[in-house]
């Protein structure tokens, strides 16, 4: 059984072996000693040590103990801490100088690269990313793209210039990459990393939608779709469900017409018939009310679904009212072949 310590390591803690703990101590030292002249020197360590704590909640789990093995292959992974300073030889040559003078500014030892920040995304974190790569509020960007926008809107000049915000969105949300990992996220905001290769770099249509509907403004926009959406559907059901009260009354209306006709010009032939016995009887009109009155219900099902975003219950009412719905589709469709094949022969005789 091995002796274990607690410790707490870039705001997070950790319960480690000894062992691992006092290689830890030596490295953390090793990286004090290599920047104990760099004006940037705490800030670098304290970055240095999140990092490690990264690479160690990465590689563990909640209540698990940290080895030995795991800090030697952080180690390896950080590598030598002067290499991420990222300093230039002829800085390197004055930072004695630098240090010693009161007004000396930290050295820029940041390297930060263009990924989009879907962390504090409205849509694809296009502007957000500009954000963090200047050190600028993003509000800024997102006002810029929506000022292009207006400007189209309104009409300035001639041509599409209502889409150049949207389609320069769009192509820099395709060109941009993601900032998914801990790496790409250090990477976007200059901190030191020692890791060449970055997954989920591609363009991955399937995710960025989902991304995008789950950001704050994609679910805005989806919420002012359903319920547009909502209310179209919701008239359409009512209207249908009104129209079916005037079904019953259409046999008979179909019967005066057909007697009128039989006063004016005689007896109905065959073909006549058929059709004034099938669309003026009163089965035929029951089957389409209840066709028209389950799709009417179905849809005012969905738009009530839309328009308070409600999710579907586990008996799936939805899917209840649509098997119903095919049901009737298809005694229509039987009872009107059970209607042609009896009469079919008195048709061909005509």
């Amino acid at each position: 059984m091995k002796n274990t310590e607690n410790i707490s390591l870039g705001g997070y803690a950790f319960t480690i072996e000894t062992d691992a703990y006092v290689e830890l101590e030596t490295y953390i030292n090793e990286i004090r000693s290599g920047f104990s002249c760099d004006p940037s020197a705490e800030e670098i360590i304290a970055d240095i040590e999140e990092r490690i704590a990264e690479l160690i909640k990465e590689q563990t789990v909640p209540g698990m103990v940290v080895s030995l093995p795991l800090i030697q292959e952080i180690k390896r992974r950080i590598g030598n801490p002067k290499e991420l300073a990222q300093d230039d030889p002829d800085e390197e040559e004055n930072t004695a100088e630098e240090s010693q003078s009161p007004k000396a500014e930290k050295k820029t030892w940041k390297n930060r690269r263009l990924y989009r920040d879907i962390d504090s995304r409205v849509f694809g974190g296009v502007c957000s990313g500009f954000g963090v790569y200047f050190g600028i509020d993003s509000v800024i960007i997102r006002l810029i793209f929506i000022i292009l926008f207006i400007g189209g809107l309104l009409g300035l000049g001639e041509g599409p210039y209502i889409f150049i915000s949207i389609i320069a969105y769009i192509c820099l949300w395709i060109a941009m990459p993601a900032a998914r990992t801990s790496e790409q996220k250090r990477e976007m905001r200059g901190r030191p990393t020692d890791l060449r290769d970055y997954k989920g770099k591609d363009f991955d249509f399937d995710k960025e939608m989902k991304e995008v509907s789950q950001s704050p403004g994609g679910r805005t926009v989806k919420r002012i779709f359903s319920v547009f959406f909502g209310i179209i559907f919701l008239t359409i059901g009512l209207g249908g469900l009104l129209g079916g009260i005037f079904i019953p009354s259409v046999p008979e209306i179909i019967s005066n017409d057909m007697a009128d006709h039989i006063m004016r010009w005689g007896p109905l032939d065959a073909e006549d018939q058929f059709v004034a016995d099938v669309f003026g009887g009163t089965t035929f009109w029951g089957l389409v009310l209840v066709i028209i009155g389950i799709g009417c219900i179905g849809i005012i099902y969905g738009a009530i679904m839309l328009l308070f975003d409600l999710k579907s219950p586990s008996w799936r009412p939805g899917l209840i009212l649509f098997i119903a719905w095919l049901i009737s589709v298809f005694v229509m469709i039987g009872w009107l072949a059970v209607q042609v094949a009896d009469a079919l022969p008195e048709l061909i005789a005509s």
